[in-house]
This record gives structure tokens, sequence and C-alpha cells, in this order.
């Protein structure tokens, strides 16, 4: 067991090594988004930061409603933002480029039989593109990207970051605390690590100093230092090793000490986009919940014969109607004894009386009628 456990730390942080020389070729700048021109044109503006974290925050509601690897997501914002640092682009382009990184990403990342089409996944995104348009900008991204798909994102570092502690074994007393299995303290880690990639000041952190401090305050590393010198060993072994700057990690754990403090409040204000879906009028009636009620009412025969069998005569019933004048829905039911009535007359059923009143076309009239002995004509369809 050690001898595995040994194999795998070693494995880790050769992972690591890699994974920390190769981040600064895929680390995005959007310090130019904000930074209105002159000579642009209002009528089609340039995308700014908080248009791209709009768009971010879709392709993080797209990704959790099709159920994709978490790696697709970051590798699509990767792309995304990597884009944007080199090239101009407008707003009405954003939604098609969101929606094309997003369908570069699960390519990447994804088995071939879970992909859904291009134009299921348009419809979904609800990104205002069509199928051609995909994928010319498809073309386009991996012309201006030169087909270099393999990023190390943040993702990637705070899983690395993650199973080297566990791995030591240094986290089993903070997750034993807080009765969590490793695999479920990194999904809830992973998930404000996804909430931080929709928020554009983080993108100018570099992914180790992101990924490392999201950690530390995961982990509290600053109140249980005094207490845990193994742990802050540790980490510090990997700051070393993924060449962090103090200060830059400092000023990151600043800023996301504050933002998990939103994240983590009942008035939360993390990513919470939603989808509008648009309905025709037919497709909303048929959805609307009244149009699908069903009567359970028994069925009244023409003989006099009710659905429970009995039969009255039809001086009865002018008897009792001359007693007590009642509405035309006291004639059909008395709340005396609960036993419905109905005079023998060429009239529509109860049942289609009221889906008539409730709609133009009764779905299930044909067969109501049908129990009664009466055609759909004859009962006023």
């Amino acid at each position: 067991m050690c001898d595995r456990h040994a194999a795998d730390l070693g494995r880790l942080w050769y992972q690591l090594q890699t994974a920390v020389r190769r981040a600064p070729s895929y680390q995005p700048n959007l310090i130019y988004l904000d930074m209105v021109e002159d000579d642009d044109d209002p009528r089609d503006p340039v995308v700014s930061s908080m248009q791209r974290d709009d768009a971010v925050d879709r392709l993080r509601c797209l990704n959790r409603c099709l159920r994709f690897k978490h790696e697709a997501f970051a590798l699509a914002v990767n792309i995304l933002d990597r884009f944007l640092s080199i090239m101009k682009v407008r707003v009405k382009f954003l939604g098609c480029l969101a929606i094309t990184s997003y369908f570069i990403a699960i390519n990447v990342l994804e088995e071939d039989q879970e992909l859904p089409s291009p134009v299921h996944l348009i419809r979904i995104s609800q990104c205002r593109c069509t199928e051609a348009d995909l994928f010319r900008m498809e073309g386009i991204v991996c012309q201006k990207l030169y087909h270099d798909f393999g990023a190390v994102t943040p993702l990637t570092l705070l899983q690395l970051y993650h199973g080297i502690c566990v791995t030591t074994g240094i986290m089993d007393a903070i997750l034993e605390k807080r009765n969590l299995t490793p695999a479920e303290h990194l999904e809830q880690t992973i998930a404000k690590l996804e909430a931080c990639l929709c928020r554009s000041p983080f993108t100018k952190f570099t992914a180790p100093v992101l990924a490392m401090s999201l950690l530390m305050c995961e982990l509290d590393v600053f109140d249980t230092r005094d207490s845990d010198p193994g742990l802050c060993s540790t980490l510090n072994t990997l700051k070393v090793a993924s060449q962090i700057n103090e200060q830059h990690l400092v000023e990151c754990q600043k800023k996301l000490e504050e933002f998990l403090l939103q994240y983590s409040s009942p008035v939360s204000r993390r990513p919470t986009s939603r989808f509008t879906w648009v309905l025709s009028s037919r497709t909303a009636r048929q959805l609307r919940p009244s149009m699908q009620w069903a009567m359970d009412l028994p069925t009244i025969l023409e003989d006099g014969t009710d659905g429970y069998g009995s039969s009255g005569s039809s001086e009865e019933d002018i008897s009792s109607e001359e007693d007590s004048p009642r509405s035309d829905a006291d004639a059909v039911c008395s709340d005396d004894d609960d036993v419905f009535q109905t005079e023998i007359k060429s009239s529509p059923c109860f049942r289609c009386h009221i889906q008539k009143s409730r709609q133009k076309f009764c779905p299930i009239q044909q067969q109501c009628c049908n129990t009664c002995g009466q055609l759909p004509q004859q009962a006023g369809a």
C-alpha cells in the first residue's frame, strides 16, 4: 500500500511540474475588454467584461444541464478567454463564439456517443445562430488558436493540488471534522472554482495562483497554521514548485474571501443563469394544467339510470325542480343525496359540457359521448 501511495504521489508531482511549465502558454489576458475606443460604433459595440461574464455564466448553466465533465466547462472558458484576448469581438457574435468554444471543448474531452448534435446544442443554448455559423466560427477559432486545445486550466491545477494533499494524508483531520470524503470536498471546491471563472476579475491571476488561493481558503490554512505544521509545509512546497508569487497570492485570497462570502450568503449572488423557453400558443394550451383535468363524475345514461346504477322517474325530477329553484349546475347534481340526474332530452353529457366550456375541442369528447349513447354532433360538439 505504501508503495502504491508513493507511486501515485510521484505521478502527481510529475504532472504538476508539467502543468506548471505549460500553464503560461494558456493564460488569457482580458484587461482590454473594458477599454472603450473612440472609433467604436455604439450601435455595434465590442464585448465588455460584464457581457463576457454573462456568456460564461450561461455556459456553466448549460454544462450542468447536459451533465458533462467539469473539465469541459473549464476548457470552454479558456478557449473563449484566449480568443477574446487576441481578437476584437462584437456583441452580436458573442453567443455564437461561446457555444462554439463549448462545442470544441466537449468534442475534445467527451465520448463521441455522448455528444449532442450541433442543432440540438444550438437549440438548448438559445444562442441565435445556425449550424453553418457554428462550423464557420469553429474554423476561425481553430485557426486563431492554432488547434491547441490541451490547455492547463485552474481546474487542472486544483485537482493536482488536492490529489497531492489527499495522498499525503494531511487533509484527513479536516475532512473527518467536516464529515466529508475527499471526493465530496473536491466537488464542493470545484463548484466554487466554476463560480470564480464566471467573474472576469479572477482572469488576471494565473492558474496556479487561483487554484492555490481557493484551496487555502477551503482548508482554512490561516486558522490552522500553528496547529498543523504538516499542512503548511506541504502547501509551501506546492507554492514553491508552482512558482507562485506571494503578493499575487495574498491579493487573490482577499478577492476570494469577498466573493465566497457572497457565494455562501442566504441572498447569494452566485451565477444563476436561467434559460427562457419560448412556447407557441398551442403548446402553452397543452401544458396548461386546467386543460389536463379529468372529471371523476359517473356517467349519466339517457334512460334515466345514473352512474351508480339507480334510476329515477321524470315525475320525481319535475317535482323536485318545482319545490326549489336551482341553477343549471344544481339541476345536474343534487346536494342532498349526491345522486346525479338529468332530463331525457338530446343534450351534451355533464363531462362534455364542462370540457366544451373550457376549450374549443375536447380530446375526450368522442369517448364520453359514446359512453352516454350520443354522437358528438348530437352532444353539441
